[in-house]
Protein backbone atom coordinates (compact mmCIF):
# COMPACT_ATOMS: atom_id res chain seq x y z
CA UNK A 1 0.00 0.00 0.00
CA UNK A 2 1.31 3.11 -1.06
CA UNK A 3 1.80 6.31 1.85
CA UNK A 4 1.28 9.99 0.86
CA UNK A 5 5.12 9.90 -0.11
CA UNK A 6 4.97 7.35 -2.29
CA UNK A 7 2.34 8.29 -4.39
CA UNK A 8 4.12 11.88 -5.15
CA UNK A 9 7.09 9.88 -5.85
CA UNK A 10 5.05 8.10 -8.61
CA UNK A 11 3.20 11.05 -9.75
CA UNK A 12 6.71 12.51 -10.24
CA UNK A 13 7.94 9.76 -12.12
CA UNK A 14 5.11 9.69 -14.80
CA UNK A 15 5.60 13.66 -14.88
CA UNK A 16 9.25 13.08 -16.21
CA UNK A 17 8.11 10.04 -18.51
CA UNK A 18 5.76 13.19 -20.19
CA UNK A 19 7.75 15.44 -20.60
CA UNK A 20 10.67 13.21 -21.43
CA UNK A 21 7.87 12.04 -24.16
CA UNK A 22 7.32 15.25 -25.16
CA UNK A 23 10.62 16.52 -25.91
CA UNK A 24 11.33 13.39 -27.92
CA UNK A 25 8.38 14.24 -30.28
CA UNK A 26 9.86 18.30 -30.60
CA UNK A 27 13.04 16.65 -31.33
CA UNK A 28 11.46 14.42 -33.95
CA UNK A 29 9.75 17.39 -35.66
CA UNK A 30 12.89 19.75 -35.74
CA UNK A 31 14.93 17.09 -37.62
CA UNK A 32 12.42 16.76 -40.06
CA UNK A 33 12.01 20.36 -40.68
CA UNK A 34 15.56 21.26 -41.04
CA UNK A 35 15.58 18.21 -43.81
CA UNK A 36 18.31 15.75 -41.91
CA UNK A 37 17.92 12.18 -42.46
CA UNK A 38 15.88 10.55 -39.53
CA UNK A 39 18.32 7.33 -39.38
CA UNK A 40 20.88 9.33 -38.64
CA UNK A 41 19.36 12.23 -36.22
CA UNK A 42 17.07 9.69 -34.58
CA UNK A 43 19.86 7.81 -32.98
CA UNK A 44 21.09 11.32 -31.21
CA UNK A 45 17.32 12.08 -30.48
CA UNK A 46 17.45 8.41 -28.46
CA UNK A 47 20.45 8.70 -26.75
CA UNK A 48 19.60 12.65 -25.82
CA UNK A 49 16.44 11.37 -24.51
CA UNK A 50 17.64 8.12 -22.68
CA UNK A 51 20.65 10.60 -21.12
CA UNK A 52 17.76 12.57 -19.59
CA UNK A 53 15.73 9.68 -18.79
CA UNK A 54 18.34 8.61 -16.53
CA UNK A 55 19.12 11.82 -14.90
CA UNK A 56 15.77 12.15 -13.51
CA UNK A 57 15.37 8.98 -12.40
CA UNK A 58 18.86 8.90 -10.97
CA UNK A 59 17.07 12.61 -9.16
CA UNK A 60 13.80 10.28 -8.24
CA UNK A 61 16.02 7.70 -6.58
CA UNK A 62 17.77 10.46 -4.63
CA UNK A 63 14.82 12.00 -3.63
CA UNK A 64 13.44 8.75 -2.32
CA UNK A 65 16.19 8.01 -0.15
CA UNK A 66 15.63 11.13 1.21
CA UNK A 67 12.23 10.90 1.69
CA UNK A 68 11.08 10.17 6.15
CA UNK A 69 10.33 6.17 6.13
CA UNK A 70 6.65 5.57 7.75
CA UNK A 71 5.79 2.03 8.50
CA UNK A 72 2.82 1.37 10.24
CA UNK A 73 2.17 -0.93 12.69
CA UNK A 74 -1.29 -2.68 14.64
CA UNK A 75 -2.15 -2.02 17.99
CA UNK A 76 -5.26 -3.61 19.94
CA UNK A 77 -6.54 -3.02 23.39
CA UNK A 78 -9.43 -3.37 25.47
CA UNK A 79 -11.91 -0.73 26.61
CA UNK A 80 -10.89 0.65 30.25
CA UNK A 81 -7.10 -0.50 29.86
CA UNK A 82 -4.04 1.07 28.06
CA UNK A 83 -1.75 0.78 25.31
CA UNK A 84 1.87 1.76 25.09
CA UNK A 85 3.44 2.87 21.61
CA UNK A 86 6.89 1.52 21.57
CA UNK A 87 8.54 4.24 19.30
CA UNK A 88 10.16 6.47 22.00
CA UNK A 89 10.85 9.82 21.70
CA UNK A 90 13.39 10.99 23.83
CA UNK A 91 14.56 14.27 22.91
CA UNK A 92 11.94 16.44 20.12
CA UNK A 93 9.37 14.77 18.46
CA UNK A 94 5.13 14.50 18.20
CA UNK A 95 2.61 12.09 18.98
CA UNK A 96 -0.02 13.03 16.03
CA UNK A 97 -3.46 11.56 16.15
CA UNK A 98 -5.28 11.21 12.82
CA UNK A 99 -3.60 14.22 11.68
CA UNK A 100 -3.79 16.16 14.56
CA UNK A 101 -1.03 16.70 17.18
CA UNK A 102 -1.93 15.76 21.19
CA UNK A 103 1.19 16.31 22.70
CA UNK A 104 5.10 17.29 22.08
CA UNK A 105 8.13 16.55 23.73
CA UNK A 106 11.06 19.22 24.24
CA UNK A 107 13.59 19.54 26.42
CA UNK A 108 13.11 16.71 27.93
CA UNK A 109 9.67 17.32 29.17
CA UNK A 110 5.98 16.35 27.76
CA UNK A 111 3.62 19.48 26.71
CA UNK A 112 -0.36 18.59 25.75
CA UNK A 113 -1.33 20.09 23.08
CA UNK A 114 -4.97 18.57 23.35
CA UNK A 115 -6.25 19.45 26.29
CA UNK A 116 -8.65 16.83 26.43
CA UNK A 117 -5.86 14.45 26.73
CA UNK A 118 -4.47 15.85 29.53
CA UNK A 119 -4.93 12.91 32.02
CA UNK A 120 -5.41 10.55 29.47
CA UNK A 121 -1.62 10.59 27.68
CA UNK A 122 1.32 10.23 29.37
CA UNK A 123 5.13 10.15 28.45
CA UNK A 124 8.18 8.44 30.48
CA UNK A 125 11.21 10.05 30.67
CA UNK A 126 12.90 6.87 31.10
CA UNK A 127 12.04 5.23 28.19
CA UNK A 128 10.68 8.00 26.16
CA UNK A 129 7.50 6.40 24.96
CA UNK A 130 3.78 7.46 25.01
CA UNK A 131 0.84 5.82 26.47
CA UNK A 132 -2.43 6.48 26.36
CA UNK A 133 -4.84 4.99 29.34
CA UNK A 134 -8.23 4.32 30.62
CA UNK A 135 -8.81 3.35 26.37
CA UNK A 136 -12.67 3.71 24.68
CA UNK A 137 -14.17 2.72 21.49
CA UNK A 138 -13.31 5.82 19.61
CA UNK A 139 -9.86 5.93 20.49
CA UNK A 140 -9.45 3.39 17.41
CA UNK A 141 -7.81 5.07 14.94
CA UNK A 142 -4.27 5.74 13.20
CA UNK A 143 -1.28 7.42 15.81
CA UNK A 144 1.96 8.86 14.32
CA UNK A 145 5.36 9.39 16.41
CA UNK A 146 6.85 12.14 14.64
CA UNK A 147 10.69 12.00 15.46
CA UNK A 148 11.85 15.42 14.56
CA UNK A 149 15.65 15.69 13.61
CA UNK A 150 15.57 11.91 12.48
CA UNK A 151 13.29 12.13 9.99
CA UNK A 152 11.52 9.02 10.67
CA UNK A 153 7.95 9.08 11.78
CA UNK A 154 5.90 5.55 12.91
CA UNK A 155 2.52 5.25 12.40
CA UNK A 156 0.32 2.64 14.74
CA UNK A 157 -3.20 2.05 14.25
CA UNK A 158 -4.67 1.10 17.42
CA UNK A 159 -8.27 -1.13 17.64
CA UNK A 160 -10.04 -0.66 20.64
CA UNK A 161 -12.17 -3.91 21.44
CA UNK A 162 -14.73 -4.41 24.40
CA UNK A 163 -13.34 -7.03 27.19
CA UNK A 164 -13.80 -10.20 26.83
CA UNK A 165 -16.76 -12.19 28.56
CA UNK A 166 -15.83 -15.17 30.74
CA UNK A 167 -17.23 -18.20 29.05
CA UNK A 168 -19.40 -20.85 31.59
CA UNK A 169 -19.76 -24.66 30.40
CA UNK A 170 -22.52 -26.74 31.74
CA UNK A 171 -23.57 -30.17 30.52
CA UNK A 172 -26.93 -30.57 28.54
CA UNK A 173 -29.08 -33.83 29.22
CA UNK A 174 -28.08 -36.61 30.79
CA UNK A 175 -27.72 -39.56 28.07
CA UNK A 176 -24.76 -38.43 26.61
CA UNK A 177 -21.93 -35.72 26.78
CA UNK A 178 -22.86 -33.23 25.42
CA UNK A 179 -20.54 -29.77 26.89
CA UNK A 180 -22.25 -25.76 26.21
CA UNK A 181 -20.56 -23.07 26.39
CA UNK A 182 -22.03 -19.88 26.33
CA UNK A 183 -21.09 -16.01 26.97
CA UNK A 184 -23.31 -12.94 27.82
CA UNK A 185 -21.68 -10.54 25.20
CA UNK A 186 -21.12 -12.57 21.76
CA UNK A 187 -20.17 -9.51 19.76
CA UNK A 188 -16.64 -9.64 17.81
CA UNK A 189 -16.10 -12.59 20.34
CA UNK A 190 -14.99 -16.18 18.73
CA UNK A 191 -15.48 -19.17 20.75
CA UNK A 192 -13.06 -22.18 20.69
CA UNK A 193 -13.57 -25.58 21.73
CA UNK A 194 -9.79 -27.22 22.46
CA UNK A 195 -8.86 -30.69 23.02
CA UNK A 196 -5.40 -30.97 24.64
CA UNK A 197 -3.79 -28.27 22.84
CA UNK A 198 -5.58 -28.60 19.32
CA UNK A 199 -9.03 -26.38 18.25
CA UNK A 200 -11.45 -28.89 17.54
CA UNK A 201 -14.42 -26.55 17.10
CA UNK A 202 -15.01 -22.66 17.17
CA UNK A 203 -17.87 -20.40 16.07
CA UNK A 204 -17.96 -16.64 15.70
CA UNK A 205 -20.40 -13.98 17.27
CA UNK A 206 -22.63 -16.57 18.43
CA UNK A 207 -23.70 -16.97 21.88
CA UNK A 208 -22.88 -20.21 22.54
CA UNK A 209 -21.15 -23.30 20.98
CA UNK A 210 -21.68 -27.24 21.89
CA UNK A 211 -19.28 -29.93 21.74
CA UNK A 212 -20.14 -33.61 21.89
CA UNK A 213 -17.69 -35.54 23.80
CA UNK A 214 -17.56 -39.28 23.53
CA UNK A 215 -16.43 -41.80 26.34
CA UNK A 216 -13.37 -43.13 25.08
CA UNK A 217 -12.38 -39.57 25.02
CA UNK A 218 -13.36 -38.33 29.01
CA UNK A 219 -9.48 -38.78 29.81
CA UNK A 220 -8.56 -35.59 27.57
CA UNK A 221 -7.96 -32.08 28.86
CA UNK A 222 -10.89 -30.04 27.34
CA UNK A 223 -11.28 -25.70 27.68
CA UNK A 224 -13.53 -23.67 26.49
CA UNK A 225 -11.79 -20.07 25.19
CA UNK A 226 -13.33 -16.70 24.27
CA UNK A 227 -11.52 -14.61 22.25
CA UNK A 228 -11.49 -11.17 20.12
CA UNK A 229 -8.18 -9.82 19.01
CA UNK A 230 -7.12 -8.19 21.96
CA UNK A 231 -7.70 -10.81 25.16
CA UNK A 232 -8.91 -14.39 25.33
CA UNK A 233 -10.36 -15.98 28.67
CA UNK A 234 -10.79 -19.83 28.90
CA UNK A 235 -12.71 -22.26 31.12
CA UNK A 236 -11.27 -25.80 31.56
CA UNK A 237 -13.60 -28.74 32.30
CA UNK A 238 -13.01 -31.77 34.31
CA UNK A 239 -15.20 -33.92 31.38
CA UNK A 240 -14.60 -37.14 33.95
CA UNK A 241 -16.10 -35.78 36.22
CA UNK A 242 -19.05 -33.51 34.53
CA UNK A 243 -19.87 -36.63 32.40
CA UNK A 244 -18.79 -39.59 34.42
CA UNK A 245 -20.87 -42.04 36.35
CA UNK A 246 -20.60 -39.54 39.16
CA UNK A 247 -22.32 -37.02 38.10
CA UNK A 248 -25.25 -36.26 39.03
CA UNK A 249 -26.60 -33.03 37.34
CA UNK A 250 -24.72 -29.17 36.86
CA UNK A 251 -23.01 -27.57 39.88
CA UNK A 252 -26.11 -25.35 40.16
CA UNK A 253 -28.30 -28.49 40.60
CA UNK A 254 -25.86 -30.03 42.81
CA UNK A 255 -25.83 -26.74 44.73
CA UNK A 256 -29.68 -26.39 45.01
CA UNK A 257 -29.85 -30.45 46.07
CA UNK A 258 -27.57 -29.91 48.87
CA UNK A 259 -29.25 -26.87 50.17
CA UNK A 260 -32.55 -28.49 50.31
CA UNK A 261 -30.99 -31.68 51.49
CA UNK A 262 -29.02 -29.87 54.59
CA UNK A 263 -32.77 -27.29 55.12
CA UNK A 264 -35.01 -30.62 55.69
CA UNK A 265 -32.26 -31.75 58.45
CA UNK A 266 -32.03 -28.70 60.36
CA UNK A 267 -36.25 -28.89 60.39
CA UNK A 268 -36.51 -32.26 61.58
CA UNK A 269 -33.58 -31.69 64.30
CA UNK A 270 -35.39 -28.75 65.46
CA UNK A 271 -38.84 -30.09 65.58
CA UNK A 272 -36.67 -33.02 67.81
CA UNK A 273 -35.23 -30.70 69.75
CA UNK A 274 -38.18 -28.59 70.63
CA UNK A 275 -40.02 -32.22 71.81
CA UNK A 276 -37.58 -33.34 73.98
CA UNK A 277 -37.57 -29.71 75.54
CA UNK A 278 -41.41 -30.25 75.80
CA UNK A 279 -41.31 -33.31 77.40
CA UNK A 280 -38.73 -32.24 79.74
CA UNK A 281 -40.40 -28.82 80.63
CA UNK A 282 -44.03 -30.75 81.16
CA UNK A 283 -42.35 -33.72 83.08
CA UNK A 284 -40.57 -31.07 85.93
CA UNK A 285 -44.14 -29.31 85.94
CA UNK A 286 -45.60 -32.58 86.99
CA UNK A 287 -43.30 -33.41 89.49
CA UNK A 288 -43.89 -30.23 91.63
CA UNK A 289 -47.38 -30.89 91.49
CA UNK A 290 -47.21 -34.28 92.76
CA UNK A 291 -44.52 -33.42 95.46
CA UNK A 292 -47.01 -32.04 97.98
CA UNK A 293 -49.52 -34.55 98.06
CA UNK A 294 -46.82 -37.68 98.51
CA UNK A 295 -45.01 -35.59 101.18
CA UNK A 296 -49.37 -34.80 102.74
CA UNK A 297 -49.63 -38.96 102.24
CA UNK A 298 -46.70 -40.22 104.18
CA UNK A 299 -47.24 -37.81 106.96
CA UNK A 300 -50.90 -38.89 107.46
CA UNK A 301 -49.37 -42.50 107.41
CA UNK A 302 -46.80 -41.32 109.67
CA UNK A 303 -49.47 -39.93 112.52
CA UNK A 304 -52.06 -43.39 112.24
CA UNK A 305 -48.66 -45.99 112.56
CA UNK A 306 -47.91 -43.47 115.44
CA UNK A 307 -51.63 -43.67 116.92
CA UNK A 308 -51.30 -47.33 116.55
CA UNK A 309 -48.44 -47.83 118.58
CA UNK A 310 -49.78 -46.33 121.56
CA UNK A 311 -52.95 -48.20 121.63
CA UNK A 312 -50.62 -51.35 121.09
CA UNK A 313 -48.81 -49.88 124.29
CA UNK A 314 -51.19 -48.88 126.35
CA UNK A 315 -53.50 -51.85 125.74
CA UNK A 316 -49.94 -54.20 126.64
CA UNK A 317 -49.45 -51.75 129.74
CA UNK A 318 -53.13 -52.50 131.03
CA UNK A 319 -52.83 -56.08 130.92
CA UNK A 320 -50.12 -56.37 132.62
CA UNK A 321 -51.89 -54.64 135.72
Amino acid sequence: MFGSSDSALVSAFNLCFCVIGIKTQRLRFRTIKLGFRWTRHEQRVQTCVREEMEAQVRALLLLLVLTPSTAEKNLTGTVGGSITLPEPVLELGFIIYEAKALAMVIDGKMKIIEKMYANKLLWSDRTGCFTITDLQRNDSGIYTVDLKGSGVSTAYKLSVFDSVSAPTVNRLGSDSCVLLCEVVNAEETTLLWYKDDEVVKQNSSAPSLSLTVHEQDYKSSYRCVAANPAEHKAEPVNVEETCGPTYTGRKQEKTEERSRVIGIVVSILSVVVIGIVGIIIRKRFHNRLAFPAKRCYRSRELKQTSSTLMYISMTTHGVRT
